[in-house]
């Protein structure tokens, strides 16, 4: 007798755990979070226990996915990471190293996890309203018109990913492509879906390039010689129908709603016969090439090239809202619509031959869109490169919403710290009278908050190196550990690269006297000072949007974390 293939669920067994019981957990993700940020951080060699597919990376967005997580808190965070990488492109290394910072801190302290999360809220509230001030010393004001801060931007992006292996002349060659392909597609200050990217292993980086319009693989044509291409045209246009629907026969379409019962009729043939008088159509609407996002039936493609019809077949969603965006074709879900209302156009189309495969070259003016080809030396670099490519042209997207940029490496998160600081100190008696905390529970929540910020600042560099800062700026400095390499005649620039001061003037970060803070004036003076070197000096600057967003969800999934009694886990 056979044994049934079907398993009996068996009685469920619930693991139940404590915030400190993935203590162990939460350390290593913080170590993985921390050790793979910035320009100095460690790539991480990824692979499951069966093994598989080797994944390097320092990049949130190929580390996370490759990442197996069962432990619900840990999921909570990683899934938070993920958020954040989703709708920004960038963010994700920053929200887990900061979170978990907070986490870590608070229960180390005697304040209990309640009070301490009344606080937070508070103090996350004074961080929104000092990154949203305009005597904010951390952030400058982004016009579309100067270039030098997007390549600014661009550039610290590339450069913030040590497995791609960029000069620094690659940087600028791919900043250069990267922001003349976003800006060529910004129009009536929006951005659409604008650059199609393909990867190449086994070439320099600085063979990559960028083509007007967008290349599409194409290998029913062989790839040993280039081949003329004949196309129907109207007014000297191509003509395109983007079809959305299955054409190969399986389609479920209700085809004028009615039903008889009748052994010698076959559905299949008869949705063929309704996606030829389809074609006929289309025929009739001379178009010159027909796009299917799915297969195409062989009697249907057979049908449409005895026409002139070029056919393109199994395109995926991806493509096809690239091809969308270019032809300007609206997609034809259904057999029974018309035609006629639903077309494109391209002005060429051509066989192009690239790293011995082929492609077709679909081109219209003035559309925006474009591809670009990137090129490493291994399959893994080019991989990298593409997701930091990709968060790069995600990033100058959002600045057209939010043209606001923070001072990097580390610069940002040091003067909020103080200005926090600051408002604290002057907000005192509000705050305790609003959470009902003592002075004592707010001076350790002060402390684990704004310690968790510096942190994460202190990541962005090399470890060797002392974290200092100046009045007014209060902008971060990295010098030797070593006395004997600092010579305080030197004037020193802060890690951002928009102020430099003489070295003698520099102080450690727990050294700083917060009554000269006050001085508005001078603070004014100084958001002007970095206004105007940023438009014109090459600096290392991050996205408002993305930075502040993550920091909000780093704290805002920390005070989830701290509340959680127990977490209950279904094993079976």
């Amino acid at each position: 007798m056979m044994a049934s293939r079907k398993s009996i669920k068996e009685e469920s067994e619930i693991h139940q755990s404590e915030l400190s019981d993935n203590f162990e957990g939460l350390k290593l993700l913080k170590n993985i979070a921390i050790s793979s940020r910035g320009p100095h951080g460690k790539v991480k060699v990824i692979q499951n226990l069966a093994g598989g597919h080797v994944t390097l990376t320092s990049s949130s967005g190929r580390l996370l996915p490759a990442l197996s997580i069962s432990r619900p808190l840990l999921k909570l965070l990683t899934t938070s990471a993920e958020g954040q990488i989703q709708t920004f492109g960038d963010g994700g290394l920053f929200l887990m190293a900061c979170c978990l910072n907070i986490v870590e801190l608070s229960e180390y302290s005697l304040t209990g996890n309640r009070i301490l999360i009344e606080i937070f809220e508070e103090l996350m509230e004074l961080a929104l309203g000092e990154l949203k001030s305009d005597n904010f010393l951390g952030k400058i004001h982004l016009s579309l018109s100067n270039t030098v801060q997007i390549l600014s931007l661009v550039k610290t992006i590339l450069s913030s990913k040590p497995l791609c292996k960029l000069s620094e002349d690659s940087v600028n060659h791919l900043a250069s492509m990267i922001v003349e392909c976003f800006l060529s597609s910004v129009k009536d200050d929006k951005n659409t879906n604008s650059v199609l990217i393909l990867t190449a292993e086994g070439k320099s980086v600085n063979q990559s390039h960028h083509l007007p319009g967008i290349l599409m693989l194409y290998p029913e044509i062989s790839s040993f010689s280039k081949k003329k291409l004949h196309f129907i045209t109207k007014d000297e246009k191509i003509v395109v129908a983007l079809v959305t629907t299955s054409m190969s026969g399986d389609s479920e379409e209700v085809i004028q709603g009615r039903y008889q019962q009748n052994i010698e009729v076959d559905a299949e043939q008869t949705v063929i016969e309704c996606m030829k008088s389809f074609c006929h159509c289309i025929k009739d609407c001379d178009v010159g090439i027909v796009m299917c996002q799915k297969v195409v039936h062989p009697i249907i493609k057979s049908q449409l090239r005895q026409s002139g019809i070029f056919v393109v077949e199994r395109m995926g969603a991806k493509l096809t809202s690239f091809v969308q965006d270019l032809t300007g074709a609206t997609p034809m879900e259904s057999f029974s619509c018309k035609p006629e209302k639903y077309l494109g156009s391209l002005d060429t189309v051509n066989h192009v031959i690239l790293n011995k495969k082929s492609y077709l070259h679909l081109q219209r003016a003035s559309s925006g869109m474009n591809t670009l080809v990137l090129c490493n030396l291994e399959e893994e670099m080019v991989s990298e490169l593409k997701v930091v490519c990709e968060t790069a042209l995600n990033t100058l997207q959002n600045i057209l919403q939010y043209p606001i940029l923070l001072c990097g490496g580390g610069c940002w998160e040091t003067c909020l710290c103080f200005h926090i600081k600051q408002k604290v100190k002057e907000n005192q008696g509000f705050i305790l009278e609003k959470t009902k905390c003592t002075a004592s529970a707010l001076s350790a929540a002060s402390e684990i908050f704004i310690k968790s910020v510096l942190q994460v600042a202190k990541t962005t560099g090399y470890s060797g190196a002392m974290m200092m800062t100046s009045f007014p700026t209060f902008h971060s400095w990295r010098v030797p550990l070593n006395s004997d390499d600092f010579d305080h005649d030197n004037v020193l620039t802060c890690n951002c690269g928009m102020v430099t001061e003489p070295a003698k003037k520099l102080m450690p970060v727990n050294e700083v006297n917060l009554t000269i803070l006050k001085v508005d004036t001078v603070l004014k003076e100084e958001v002007c000072k970095l206004q105007q070197i940023s438009q014109s000096k090459s600096c290392v600057v991050d996205s408002y949007i993305s930075n502040v967003s993550a920091f909000r969800k780093a704290v805002f999934t920390a005070i989830m974390m701290l509340n959680v009694g127990n977490c209950l886990q279904d094993i079976n």
